[in-house]
């Protein structure tokens, strides 16, 4: 599409908020499906791209070629509300990589945002986790937290299976999702209705389920003899024991916590999280505790 020979950066304007224009926001796409295969589209379309997830990009010849999006999130920490912006989507078009693009949308996003909230955060692979430090991102570690089941037989309960491609069942997710509390206490997200729906049409469209008796929305996948427990939504506190006897099933050994529970058994175990994985980097204006066992949200990951 482009020749790197022939780049002229003074051509390249900056553009942002621009998920209502359709031009911007098919480049937008383009550039997305040919970096990480991922596209926004439907999940514009069924209303969900909000104003919380905005894209920061340069443009030439109205084609999108580098782009730092911001997710505008609460988070409660340690049992306070903390304001954050976390930056995700960071992309650059193959023909104009090298060029310090990505940098100067990354210092745009930060001298913007910089008064606006309390945390910068992001997940950065192995092949750049040497650029954040330079922002003055600093990477944490976080835990992966297991917990050794014995199979019970299930409680009675009543599952019942959402589908997203059903209006009712999408807007009955909206409203909880919009009235829940904290998935935990020590690191959850809340007021984060975009990147949930986000999450369930796209990435758990199959792995979504009701509990009347929790009055609980829950996100969970069992493999093999493994239950990863990614969410649970509910406008009250939940018995997450009572509810683990709900959803695990004769099979089921280890169930594997994609958040931060504020309620586990003794016996649980915390594992720093390898490198294989993208890691979390974060700038804030206060101390977080550098020996505190936590996980970010998966389904609070953009």
């Amino acid at each position: 599409m482009f020749s790197s020979e022939n780049v002229d950066i003074d051509k390249i304007d900056l553009v942002y908020d621009y998920k209502d224009s359709k031009v911007y926001r098919d480049s937008f796409n383009q550039l997305a499906t040919l970096v990480f295969d991922i596209n926004f589209e439907d999940w514009y379309q069924k209303g969900f791209w909000d104003d919380r997830y905005i894209c920061h990009s340069f443009i030439r010849d109205n084609v999108v070629i580098a782009n730092v999006s911001v997710s505008k999130m609460d988070l409660m920490i340690n049992g306070l509300n903390k304001k954050a912006i976390q930056i995700g989507t960071v992309m650059t078009h193959p023909d104009f990589r090298g060029k310090g693009l990505s940098g100067k949308l990354m210092r745009h996003v930060l001298d913007l945002y910089e008064h606006d909230c309390d945390i910068f955060f992001l997940f950065a692979n192995s092949s750049v986790i040497d650029l954040y430090p330079i922002f003055g991102f600093e990477s944490v570690g976080e835990s992966q937290i297991k917990l050794k089941y014995l199979p019970t037989p299930n409680a009675d309960t009543t599952l019942r299976k959402l589908n997203c491609s059903r209006k009712e069942d999408l807007a009955f997710i909206k409203r909880m999702v919009l009235s829940r509390r904290p998935v935990s206490e020590q690191f959850g997200d809340i007021n984060n209705l975009g990147l949930f729906m986000f999450y369930a049409i796209k990435v758990f469209p199959e792995s979504i389920y009701y509990s009347q008796e929790d009055e609980a929305i829950i996100v969970y996948q069992q493999e093999d003899h493994n239950l990863n427990l990614y969410d649970v939504v509910s406008q009250c506190d939940v018995n997450l024991d009572r509810l683990l006897k709900r959803i695990a099933n004769e099979q089921t050994e280890y169930i594997h916590f994609h958040f931060t529970p504020d309620q586990l058994p003794e016996n649980v175990q915390y594992e720093w999280m390898d490198n294989n994985g993208d890691m979390l980097f974060i700038k804030s204006n206060f101390i977080l505790d550098p020996s505190s066992k936590f996980c970010v949200p998966a389904l609070a990951h953009a």
